[in-house]
């Protein structure tokens, strides 16, 4: 394929600036003359106008060379200036008069101070000539002008096309836009995060050494613009309003540097460039979203086989099929059952939702790195659940904290859960069912640990999943319920020291360390803690009954930060 682009930054084929303009052999002729608003030569040329209208600035689109002989223009100065502060407010490239008719040997004063107050190049031609010869020549320049473009967007579309097609990564995107523009390209993500890079031909500790001098700098709010500080000409990454990247390119020939604040910069820049980035852009967000929608469908699927094993619907031989065709066996290998549980959750079912699949996707694509057959979906309204092969030489909590290390770049605090091995798809669901529970448990004790099993949470654990169980609640009021209402009429704390003393092991001395009080007080609050339950603390099967019972009692309050900590 032949790819015509220009080499940016070298030679430029795009529209020519007023100064170019100005060497065109046909005004050449008229021996043109800049008389104000030098500083205007290097805007851009997007058409050759005549007009002897002094109200034309309401017709022009900007860019335009305007050529005239001021025939009819007004002799009072005020009128005079503004006009030509019409002529710069709809952004024309410049005015040309023809000395002759009008002004014999120079232009007004008015004119010329106006024009170079406003930045706009005023040119006076001191020979006659042809207005339609410069026309004629200065259009047939942008017309080729515009067959350039035309061949340079129908070949870099064609290119991206393909790339779509192949679904190509970014590196391959990024490595052609440097290939086509010459330029460093850099794609970033909305923290300002590095997601790919292509040096081009630059050492690439010099582009990403200036990548972190302005990438935390302010931002237009438009999709594609060149900054004249950095050079750099930028576009937004992003589909159906879903915009999640900035495509980069370091390119500080491509536009102008120093502008008089009149003009775009973005107008500097050739437009083949503009139509490279963006179609780079778009081909870059093409392709994520169709990653979603494979992931999407992929956790769909998954998430129909791991809910119909965990409500036993279907055979163990047709489980074991299904799940083969998806790259797991249920059978062959013993299987890392794992769960993954978020530790806050948002208040809108949708938003749950929508993070959970986000975190299931997060979760899948950890087990691709890691190249684990896996699978994995969403099995409740606040949990992802796992069924995966264990890597060699790991267990299954090495692959619950490696699952977890690679969510931790996302953001977000989540809490992996392990369920233990599982071979089969009987012992698979069990395994499943214990990490799922195991995690809600955790998350709802506070637990700080990043990763956790059923062993870890003990008996507290126990009765926490089990804490709205009436019979927990009748059996806790009829151990400990009068004592607690002692406490509550009396303005006493015997339930708290009660709980020291069991579990301190019965140790007296240890318990009154532990509660700040001395040993002597200690024995009288226990003396009457037991004339309160009428009950002896000597008598082990009752301590064991009041320690269980104070413990679905603590359960069923708030969770204490202590309780979390002593399990991390």
């Amino acid at each position: 394929m032949v790819i015509r682009l220009p080499s940016y930054g070298m030679a430029r084929s795009e529209l020519p600036t007023v100064e170019e303009a100005l060497a065109f052999s046909t005004i050449q002729r008229g021996d043109p003359v800049v008389v104000a608003g030098a500083a205007g030569l290097g805007r851009r040329v997007r058409w050759v106008h005549m007009s002897e209208i002094v109200h034309i600035a309401g017709l022009l689109h900007g860019g335009e060379l305007l050529l005239t002989m001021g025939i009819v223009f007004p002799d009072d100065p005020a009128e005079l200036s503004a006009y030509v502060e019409r002529l710069a407010e709809v952004n024309a490239a410049a005015l040309v008069i023809g000395l002759g008719p009008r002004y014999q040997d120079e232009l007004p004063a008015a004119l010329v101070e106006a024009a170079e107050r406003c930045g706009l190049p005023l040119i006076a031609l001191r020979r006659k000539i042809a207005f339609i010869d410069v026309t004629e020549e200065v259009h047939a320049s942008l017309v080729d002008v515009q067959i350039r473009d035309l061949q340079a967007s129908e070949s870099i579309h064609m290119i991206f096309s393909a790339l779509a097609v192949q679904g190509s990564k970014a590196e391959i995107v990024l490595r052609q836009v440097a290939k086509l523009s010459g330029f460093a390209v850099v794609l970033e993500n909305r923290s300002h995060q590095i997601l790919a890079f292509d040096p081009a031909d630059r050492n690439p500790s010099d582009v990403l050494t200036e990548w972190g001098e302005h990438s935390g700098g302010p931002h237009r709010p438009v999709r594609t613009y060149y900054d004249p500080r950095s050079g750099w000409l930028q576009t937004t990454v992003g589909a159906r309003g879903n915009d999640w990247g900035r495509l980069v390119l370091l390119a500080p020939t491509a536009g102008a540097r120093e502008l008089d604040g009149t003009l775009d910069p973005t107008m500097t820049v050739p437009r083949s460039l503009i139509m490279l980035v963006e179609q780079a852009a778009s081909t870059l967000a093409l392709g994520r979203l169709v990653d979603r929608e494979s992931h999407l469908l992929d956790l769909t699927t998954q998430s129909t086989l791991l809910n119909r094993l965990l409500s036993g619907d279907g055979s163990a031989e047709e489980l074991e099929q299904q799940a083969q065709a998806l790259g797991v066996s249920l059978r062959r290998g013993s299987l890392a059952a794992l769960a993954f549980r978020p530790r806050t959750t948002a208040p809108d079912p949708r938003d749950r939702q929508r993070a959970l699949r986000v975190l299931a996707t997060a979760v899948s694509d950890a087990a691709r790195d890691h190249r684990l057959p896996a699978l994995v979906a969403p099995v409740d309204d606040f949990t992802v659940g796992m069924l995966t092969a264990v890597a060699a030489g790991s267990t299954h909590l090495d692959q619950a904290r490696m699952i977890v290390t690679s969510l931790r770049p996302a953001g977000g605090s989540v809490l992996a859960a392990t369920g233990g091995l599982a071979r089969g798809a009987a012992a698979a669901r069990s395994a499943l069912i214990d990490a799922i529970e195991t995690a809600a448990t955790a998350v709802g004790m506070s637990v700080e640990a990043e990763v956790v099993s059923a062993g870890d949470l003990g008996v507290r654990g126990l009765l926490h999943s089990l804490r709205d169980d009436p019979r927990l609640t009748r059996f806790a009021e009829r151990m400990i319920g009068t004592l607690l209402d002692y406490d509550a009429t009396h303005n006493t704390s015997l339930a708290g020291l009660l709980m020291h003393y069991l579990a301190a092991g019965r140790n007296k001395a240890v318990a009154a360390r532990r509660a700040f009080v001395s040993r002597p007080w200690m024995h009288e609050r226990l003396r009457l803690v037991e004339d309160v339950l009428g009950i002896d603390l000597d008598d082990e099967d009752t301590c064991l009954d009041l320690q269980v019972a104070l413990l679905i009692t603590d359960t069923r309050r708030a969770p204490s930060a202590a309780r979390g900590k002593a399990l991390s």
